[in-house]
């Protein structure tokens, strides 16, 4: 027998009895933010010998923390009711607005306006599905024709965005931000409070979700509608309330996407296919397993464009790639769609 290695066999393959390592099975009993944050510091300490990989990680993670939000939301919705809401992107486009407008309106600075942003987004968020998804629940409307829906709600919200904002690209009338130097990288000011926002939102829902009365009833209720109901969940109150968050975490990445180039009609649009392809990868496992992957997505893009020079064939092999992922894991992937 090899030393380090158990006593004990760990399985057999081919009738061989097949052995591991000490190592390996601890390995494997960490739990998942263990991994993540040895994950990160090995991505730290390497950063500290490498510009092109402290480029990536501090760019990556920073710039795309809008995508981890707005993965976040989307993923709320989807693990809670099955709904691919495509009109979800219309609600990142109304953070972007409305963070514009109370900048512009009140002469808010961005760090005042984000939040009220978001909660302004969130509660349009749970307008429409009392107006337009639950009266099709009522009706058994089924799950493809909910689809379709959705993607009529994101038509209508797109245009009456126009029509009350305008066709043209809007910029924020802000001072230009305090450059923070990260591993010898210039981090716009609003970038790490996006970071911040990413770090304290994903925390909050996860705790909220294991921790508490109402996270257990949005576990019951996402497991087995009829059994929660029965068993005394108040189905309404935990949608609303999981409509809200989701629209919250929507609103607050349109803001951000916005302060970081600029809001047009159709920049939530732009985003839900990388945001769709995060949550459905990251759904193997739970909602950190979202945040994760979210992460991960915005490090490889950077680090893809910095190689290639075009964030276009950066995001080609990404979504490649996530294609790759759900075909080989196939359907799999929607047993991880509950809370």
């Amino acid at each position: 027998m090899v030393q380090g290695l158990s006593n004990e066999p760990s399985g057999r393959v081919g009738g061989v009895d097949v052995e591991t390592s000490d190592l390996a099975v601890s390995l494997r009993s960490l739990p998942n933010w263990a991994i993540a944050l040895g994950a990160v510091v090995a991505l730290v300490v390497f950063a500290q010998f490498s510009e092109f990989v402290a480029e990536s990680l501090v760019i990556g993670a920073t710039e795309n923390a809008p995508l981890v939000l707005a993965a976040l939301g989307f993923a709320l919705l989807y693990r809670l009711t099955g709904l691919l809401n495509v009109a979800f992107a219309e609600t990142i486009t109304l953070g972007g607005y409305f963070a514009i407008w109370l900048t512009s309106s009140f002469s808010w600075g961005f760090a005042t306006a984000v939040l009220p942003a978001g909660i302004m987004a969130g509660a349009l968020s749970v307008v429409t599905y009392l107006l337009i998804f639950r009266v099709a629940r009522n009706r058994n409307v089924d799950g493809l024709e909910l689809i379709v829906i959705s993607f009529g709600l994101a038509l209508f919200l797109r245009h009456a965005l126009q029509f009350v904002f305008g066709y043209n690209t809007r910029f924020f009338e802000t001072p230009p931000p305090n450059t923070i130097n990260v591993f010898g990288v210039g981090v716009p000011s609003f970038r790490l409070l996006a970071v911040a926002s990413v770090a304290v939102l994903s925390i909050l829902i996860y705790q909220f979700i294991r921790r508490t009365s109402y996270g257990l009833q949005i576990r019951a209720l996402a497991s087995n509608d009829g059994l929660a109901q029965a068993s005394g969940v108040r189905p309404l109150t935990v949608t609303l309330l999981i409509w809200f968050v989701a629209g919250l975490a929507g609103g607050l990445a349109g803001a951000f996407y916005g302060v970081g180039s600029a809001v047009t009609p159709l920049l939530g649009s732009r985003q839900l296919l990388l945001i769709l392809l995060v949550v459905l990868v990251g759904g193997i496992w739970d909602l950190l397993g979202v945040v994760y992957v979210g992460i991960a997505t915005g490090i490889a893009l950077t680090a893809m464009t910095l190689l290639f020079g075009s964030d276009l064939y950066a995001q080609l092999i990404l979504i490649l790639f996530f294609l790759a992922m759900l075909k080989v894991r196939g359907n799999k992937l929607t047993d991880g769609s509950k809370v």
